[in-house]
């Protein structure tokens, strides 16, 4: 039966009474609790209880209750408790986070704000839960609700699904009507989440975000790149007479892809991304980023089919910085989309805080390695005093 899995996340032994009420209560609603401390916590031999807890959030939770009480539990070596990191890893994933934390430490937090390097071992284990607490309100922005025993936390659960479980059949309707389904088949969750929600500016939004999903689908082909890989040869050039004219068909490929994506961005896209309050052509925008992720893996090919050229023993380097003078090319084409991502995000979040008038400069550069076109060219020199010699 596939039923909703709910992951708990706390301490266990301070805990033990409410973590048990909190299992009955999940399993009786109809769902599947998932707590350490029970036999039927997935658990991998091989693995250490960290990695086993993060593994279980990441393969198994659909939602995490997170409780913190007055102990923050045993550290890992980067600092943070087991709890912490669990927490870290439903956000990373997307998941839904109900936060409940102790009224008792809650309070204590107030005076530790005013005085850091004080004594709060008659309220706490360690501090650092208190920097615990602060990250989840206002840097995870996760809303928090206060607890002295087990049934606030079931009251206010049962309250919460019940949202949830509307929201879900708000989402489903949308996505079953409004969402076309080329759509459905071909973009990431959180590019269909974009075009359920419709913040503002979601055009541009969804945009950056497909682009960013599309040259990630990319990234064997950036690795071959960064790890110099070379294949089956493709061309054999076996005379002095050969070469040049190899080259100047290389060099004729490299721009004319670079010319291809040098329309798409600056002819397609324009053509399908309107101001904001003139709807945009969404499919035209996805199809700018399938295309442009489609390029990219051809400068890579290119790159290493060069690369991988024959050439006559003596001048077998002329291919190799050939193919380097695309290195920077390949390098911003790659870059680009995360660069601009990571811009529009910062953005937006000057936008929630009221800022206005935003702009995000999205910078594609296409240019060739300078230092490559100078080996490249001394290269040719001395390919030309042989071949004058050979005549």
């Amino acid at each position: 039966m596939n039923r909703l899995k709910v992951f708990v996340s706390s301490t266990c032994y301070d805990l033990s009474q409410l973590r048990t009420d909190l299992q009955e209560f999940i399993n009786d609603a109809g769902h599947t609790s998932i707590l350490s401390e029970y036999n039927n916590f997935p658990v991998n031999p091989q693995l250490s209880t960290i990695e086993n807890c993060i593994k279980s959030v990441k393969d198994n939770a659909d939602i995490l209750i997170l409780i913190v009480g007055n102990r923050y539990g045993s550290m890992l070596d980067n600092g943070k408790s087991i709890t912490n990191t669990e927490f870290l890893t439903a956000q990373e994933k997307g998941i839904p986070v109900y936060c409940f934390i102790e009224k008792r430490t809650l309070h204590a937090l107030d005076f530790w704000r005013d005085n850091k390097d004080g004594n709060f071992d008659s309220f706490v284990d360690n501090k650092k839960i208190f920097e615990f607490v602060e990250n989840i309100r206002n840097d995870s922005k996760i809303w928090t609700f206060e607890f002295e025993r087990a049934q606030d936390i079931i009251a206010t659960l049962k309250a919460q699904f019940s949202y949830l479980f509307k929201n879900s059949l708000r989402i489903k309707s949308i996505f079953e009507n409004q969402i076309p389904e080329y759509f459905k088949l071909s973009l990431s969750n959180q590019a269909l989440k974009i075009l359920i929600e419709k913040p503002d500016y979601y055009e541009y939004a969804f945009f950056i975000q497909t682009w960013v999903d599309e040259i990630e689908k990319k990234r064997d082909f950036y690795n071959n790149i960064k790890y110099a890989l070379l294949h089956e040869p493709k061309h054999y050039v076996h005379t002095l007479k050969e070469i040049p004219t190899w080259a100047q068909e290389r060099l004729a490929s490299l721009l004319n892809i670079s010319s291809s994506l040098n329309n798409l961005i600056n002819v397609a896209l324009p053509e399908f991304i309107n101001e904001p309050g003139i709807p945009s052509d969404l499919r035209g925008l996805n199809y700018v980023s399938r295309t442009y992720a489609n390029m990219f893996e051809r400068f890579v090919i290119w790159k290493i089919d060069t690369n991988s050229t024959i050439l006559i023993e003596k001048h077998q380097k002329i291919s190799k910085s050939l193919s380097n003078m695309a290195k920077n090319l390949i390098n911003e084409v790659w870059d680009a989309p995360f660069q601009s991502f990571k811009a529009f995000s910062e953005a937006a979040k000057r936008y929630s805080k009221g800022e206005r008038n935003i702009q995000v400069v999205a910078n594609l550069k296409l240019t060739l390695d300078p230092d490559e076109m100078k080996n490249l060219e001394n290269d040719i020199e001395a390919l030309k005093i042989d071949f004058e010699r050979d005549i």
